[in-house]
């Protein structure tokens, strides 16, 4: 191709390329065009089988304190003289009658020292009827002969209180003195929480109040009434202890763990049924409707309340209408 016919060529695109653009701004293509609009609405979900409404009321605050269940009647076991232990009738576990032999002292030097004050108080007391003797003679010689007879006594330790032996801290050979723990007896039909209460609840309990329990290895809730308030605040943490008397309940031991629940006054909550929340993974949802149709609503649920109700945090304000599945 000549020089002459290539530049006719390039001005004859050039001239075709100018004209389309014209043409396509005076809407020569419209037809061609997809005019801007809004998608249709996406299909809503089937209706429920049930509806309620999600409410706005006042629920009580309830604040927890922790504590632990101990006995209300523990004994620590001890000997009232010095001897070798000679035998401990008892091992931990063990169910004890008050009056049961537990610990038997030897007592060889006490019932010499027994017989000798006895035979002192026979031989003072046939003087004093001879007029061979004092009052004051007869006197020590009875003294001297009670207190060797008590000293015999005291090598035979039984149980205080019916309960059971929760420590053994001597075994035979070992050497007993006064004030040195042997056992320890508890009863455990006679409970009571000491729970730590902070110091800005202490004001809303009394001695007599009836507040409720939760112990979470029976699984149980239960009533119990406030016996004691100490006086006296923790400094390192701020607490007061607080026990708290209940009944016994099957399957609680002292030394498990306890919550005392307090009430704290009231606040505003939205709730609706536990069953209208579907939980996926950690996602929370409810079904409601808006605009007559049926959707789902992701929410975030906080407290379990009475009745089977949950209170939600955040998804709703209250006045909705929400699904519940089929029963």
């Amino acid at each position: 191709m000549s020089p002459r016919a290539r530049t006719a060529a390039r001005w004859t695109g050039f001239v075709a390329l100018i004209g389309g653009v014209v043409l396509y701004a005076a809407g020569a293509f419209e037809g061609a065009r997809v005019r801007p609009g809004r998608l249709g609405e996406p299909p809503g979900l089937p209706a429920p089988a049930a509806t309620t409404i999600a409410a706005r009321g006042m629920v009580p605050v309830v604040e927890e304190a922790v504590g632990t269940v101990r006995s209300r009647r523990r004994v620590v076991v001890s000997a009232q003289v010095t001897a070798r232990i000679v035998q401990i009738a008892a091992q931990v576990g063990d169910a004890v009658r008050a009056g049961t032999l537990l610990v038997v002292l030897d007592d060889s030097d006490f019932a010499a020292r027994f017989a000798q004050a006895r035979a002192q108080y026979e031989r003072v007391r046939g003087f004093l009827a001879r007029h061979a003797a004092t009052t004051e003679q007869m006197e020590a010689a009875e003294a001297a002969y009670l207190e060797a007879k008590a000293a015999v006594e005291h090598t035979r330790i039984a149980a205080p209180i019916d309960g059971i032996v929760a420590e053994r801290r001597a075994e035979p050979g070992d050497l007993a003195a006064p004030g040195l723990p042997l056992l320890v007896v508890l009863d455990p039909t006679a409970l009571r929480l000491e729970a730590l209460v902070r110091e800005g609840m202490i004001g809303r309990i009394t001695p007599g109040t009836r507040l409720p329990i939760e112990l979470p290895a029976a699984g149980a809730t239960v009533e119990g009434t406030v016996a004691e308030i100490l006086p006296s605040a923790d400094p390192q943490t701020r607490t007061f202890e607080v026990r708290v008397n209940f009944d016994p309940v099957r399957g609680v031991y002292p030394g498990m763990f306890g919550r005392l629940r307090l009430p704290a006054g009231e606040r505003e909550v939205v709730h609706v049924p536990a069953a209208a929340v579907e939980r996926v993974g950690q996602l929370e949802t409810v079904v409601v409707e808006h605009d007559g149709r049926w959707m789902r609503r992701l929410v975030t649920t906080g407290a379990a309340l009475d009745g089977g109700r949950v209170e939600v945090l955040s998804g709703l304000a209250g006045g909705e209408t929400v699904g519940l599945p089929a029963s």
